[in-house]
């Protein structure tokens, strides 16, 4: 899954302004050739102390960008997903044919129930304390930051279950970054084995993020060695879907790797 941001207030600061529908569309058709399966569009930031944004301003930015992805001819091939928190930019993306709604906020707002039964998509859903991330809150330091999310994946999946979804519909994200210590967050990294384990579909986004901290003083756009190591250990664990910025590197470690790319 390649990140593909319309807004400039990106951690990793490579966000592009919404209105520039001509340079999104470039770096998606970039992404393509390079061979990702899906890519991400996000019209707001989840950063600490982002601009937070109603769904009219959201889908300003994102609707001219999916319009534009829909006449795209290698968009057969690859699934487009919409990152947002908000029920009626889920509808109203699902409407322009998009294949998957990435909740980062794990399905808070009530009404992204209703919306995601009116449809068949893939549903992304992300254990967070606070969407803008807020630096203070964060699981306790005594928390076993795996069983946390264990916890958090079985009430999800009763939840979206009793709403009358189809829980094999979703991929479960740990949240790397959201609500943990940069150590909470390296350790659900290495516990990768054991969400796989315990069932379902994973995604892990890690691309970037700040606990790589922990063993570097780059700033997050000189990161990507870092998350290739990471993610070459995320996929031997089974993770089923990686979310990441630099797709041609990644494409290329899984040639070398498998020989035909991640799936």
């Amino acid at each position: 899954m390649g990140i593909l941001n319309i807004t400039p207030d990106s951690f990793s600061g490579d966000g592009l302004l919404g209105a520039d529908t001509a340079a999104a569309v470039a770096a998606a058709a970039r992404m393509a050739q390079a061979g990702v399966q899906v890519i991400d569009i996000g019209a707001e930031s989840t950063r600490p102390l982002a601009q937070v944004l109603d769904s009219d301003a959201e889908c300003a930015r994102l609707l001219p960008v999916l319009q534009a992805l829909a006449q795209q001819p290698w968009r057969a091939r690859v699934r487009v997903s919409v990152d947002t928190r908000h029920a009626r930019t889920a509808a109203r993306a699902l409407g322009v044919g998009v294949d998957i709604i990435n909740d980062v906020s794990g399905l808070a707002d009530p009404a992204m129930l209703d919306v995601l039964r009116n449809s068949d998509c893939d549903v992304v859903v992300m254990h967070a304390l606070s969407v803008p991330v807020d630096p203070a809150l964060t699981l306790p330091a005594d928390a076993d930051p795996l069983q946390a999310v264990l916890d958090w994946k079985a009430a999800t999946v009763a939840r979206v279950r009793a709403a009358g979804l189809d829980p094999a519909r979703l991929l479960l994200d740990p949240g790397i970054g959201f609500g943990k210590t940069a150590e909470q967050s390296l350790a659900l990294m290495l516990a990768a084995p054991a969400l796989v384990a315990s069932g379902g579909r994973w995604l892990v986004g890690h691309s970037r993020k700040s606990f790589f901290k922990l063993f570097t003083t780059a700033e997050a756009a000189a990161r990507d060695d870092l998350t290739l190591a990471y993610s070459a250990l995320l996929a031997q664990a089974g993770v089923q879907m990686l979310r990441v910025h630099a797709v041609d590197r990644h494409v290329a470690l899984f040639d070398r790797l498998y020989g035909a790319g991640p799936g």
